[in-house]
């Protein structure tokens, strides 16, 4: 196996663990309210990050081998930065004014969630991008490192602030910024290492048509990932507000199960496959950028679909193991939440095409149906206590958005899914065996010995699908 690839999943399996170990301790220490509380907090802190400041990070990436060949690594981040800076200053009154909406003066105080807020922006942003970036940029090796040392001094400061403190939702969080702020120094040494700041580039760079080409490029993309907050994460306010916050951190911590396989495994496809794409999108023709996506689907798709059916099959076996008992009815929600994190995925695989292509605005209109059918169904009807239906929701306006997704991609390069299904959904059947097993005794040591059993099949199946693309010399 490639050992790139070997540092990349290991580095993953270590982040997955710490993850659910989080939440594990998490749904430990705070209440269901206090989960809901914080599923608010980050969906606020969320809006600034997806709709502000993802459009110019995404433009960051697509463009650090080229700023890293021309030493101008550094000048671009100061950029970067000053933009950051902007967005925070921009966060305080919207912050207050969500605030003093939902009248949140009974979950925190609004001192502490503006500064939460404002420090989150800053720091949380710069760690993200230059962590992630320093990985396109081939510091494999830091860049598991580093992030490993973050999750784990952030789990580690978090319990203790709780502890000493208080167990309340925002005093977790700001854990989760000191150790990203502690981290950052670190990371920045070997980042910018061979580039100095030079202010007399940055003027002669930054011409009307250089913003020009910057806004063209990112506004599309802020547009659609408001819309995907909208449509992902602004139905907690609309839960918090309707039915309760102890409601939310039910719905929202059985989600994150799902959310939490599925976005570590996009972590380690997109790691390891992003930065080949974009360098085989370097200076390539529009056939060789279709061919481009095509080998990097082919990879990845049957990952996915795999994962959907271990992750269903297996779902009360997770919520057990993972969640605190007072939480363990909320695998339904998990099982619903498949659906959503599938054809997220799904999307945004098929996203790299319009950052490929420069055509970022084709992807609004999946986006908005996606947005309008979510908040509008959750928004106007009273479910009453079919809460199911809240997540069933979010996974019909996730697959309608997928559907419009692949049609809008589909015109701009000729993709195509060159998977072989059949074959996939065999090497699937086996979870379903689970269904065999007594639900009603599951404790933590039998849910334990399932879950070691079946993720080793689950990881067998991945290493046929890997090996079988290898055999195909899918990627060179």
């Amino acid at each position: 196996m490639n050992k790139e690839l070997i540092i990349i999943v290991v580095g993953r399996i270590l982040q997955i663990i710490i993850m659910l170990l989080s939440i594990r301790i998490m749904t430990t220490l705070l209440s269901p309210k206090e989960v809901g509380n914080y599923y608010i907090v980050t969906t606020i802190l969320a809006f600034f990050n997806l709709v502000f400041l993802n459009p110019p990070g995404m433009y960051f990436s697509r463009h650090l081998l080229h700023w890293q060949r021309s030493e101008n690594l550094f000048n671009a981040l100061m950029v970067f930065f000053f933009i950051i800076c902007l967005v925070s200053i921009v966060s305080v009154p919207l912050t207050v004014g969500v605030y003093e909406f939902f009248h949140y003066s009974d979950k925190f105080s609004l001192y502490s969630l503006v500064t939460f807020i404002l420090i989150a922006i800053i720091v949380s942003t710069l760690h993200r991008n230059i962590l992630y970036g320093s990985n396109i940029l081939g510091f494999r090796m830091e860049f598991v490192k580093y992030l490993i040392l973050t999750l784990t001094i952030g789990l580690f400061i978090s319990v203790s602030l709780v502890y000493l403190y208080e167990s309340r939702a925002i005093i977790w969080l700001f854990g989760t910024i000191f150790s990203e702020m502690f981290m950052l120094f670190f990371i920045m040494k070997f980042f910018i290492k061979k580039n100095s700041f030079n202010f007399e580039k940055i003027k002669v760079t930054l011409t009307k048509e250089k913003v020009k080409k910057i806004l063209i490029f990112s506004l599309p993309i802020g547009l659609t990932t408001f819309l995907m907050w909208g449509q992902n994460t602004a139905y907690r306010f609309i839960v918090d507000y309707r039915y309760s916050a102890e409601l939310l951190g039910y719905i929202a911590v059985g989600l994150g199960i799902s959310s939490a396989v599925f976005s570590s495994l996009e972590s380690i496809a997109m790691q390891y496959y992003n930065p080949i794409f974009l360098k085989n999108i370097l200076d390539a023709s529009k056939e060789q950028r279709a061919e481009a996506w095509n080998k990097m689907a082919k990879q990845i798709v049957p990952i996915y679909i795999v994962a959907a059916f271990f992750t269903i099959t297996m779902s009360e076996v997770l919520v057990n193991i993972l969640l605190n008992e007072k939480f363990h009815n909320s695998y339904i929600y998990t099982m619903f939440g498949v659906g959503i994190e599938f054809f997220r995925v799904m999307t945004n695989l098929l996203s790299n095409v319009s950052q490929s292509e420069y055509r970022t605005v084709s992807t609004i209109k999946p986006y908005f149906i996606g947005f309008v059918i979510s908040l509008g169904f959750i928004g106007m009807i009273d479910f009453g206590t079919n809460y199911f239906m809240i997540p069933f929701v979010l996974s019909i306006s996730y697959f309608l958005v997928f559907v419009f997704m692949y049609f809008n991609m589909r015109s701009l390069l000729q993709i195509e899914y060159n998977i072989h299904i059949i074959k996939i959904l065999i090497l699937s059947l086996p979870f379903f065996i689970i269904y065999i097993f007594d639900s009603n005794n599951l404790n933590i040591l039998y849910s334990f010995i399932l879950l070691v059993g079946f993720g080793i099949y689950f990881l067998f199946v991945m290493w046929l699908i890997y090996k079988n693309n290898l055999k195909e010399r899918v990627i060179v």
